[in-house]
């Protein structure tokens, strides 16, 4: 029988928008996807004095990115000015990292942990 669990084996990705720079990437698993999905937004409903409800969508990308980043990005090289390496679990550091950086990694997360009916 085929095994039908989360790969091990994380990848490693040379970033084009950081000579020498990489970051290594793991996959997640399907029971973290639903917490990660948890993340995704909250409604609630209000009455108000117009109307019989009215309803509200907050969606929380920032926070699925730290959560990302902080839990699926298993090592790096990327340091600050001082020669430190970023700790991508740490808002702080993350609010620091280039956002050319930031995208390409946010990218190739979402390569990893991405289903498409094209080959993924």
């Amino acid at each position: 029988m085929p095994a039908a669990v989360a790969s091990t084996e994380p990848t490693r990705f040379e970033l084009k928008s950081l000579p020498e720079g990489f970051v290594v990437i793991r996959e997640m698993t399907y029971g973290e996807r639903l917490q990660r999905q948890s993340l995704t937004g909250a409604m609630k409903v209000l009455k108000d004095n117009k109307s019989d409800f009215a309803g509200e969508l907050a969606m929380q990308t920032d926070q699925i990115s730290r959560w990302d980043f902080a839990n699926l990005v298993m090592d790096h090289n990327l340091e600050d000015t001082d020669g430190r390496k970023l700790n991508l679990s740490m808002a702080g550091d993350l609010n620091k990292l280039s956002s050319k950086i930031g995208d390409e990694v946010g990218k190739y997360i979402d390569q990893i942990n991405s289903f498409d009916d094209e080959g993924n």
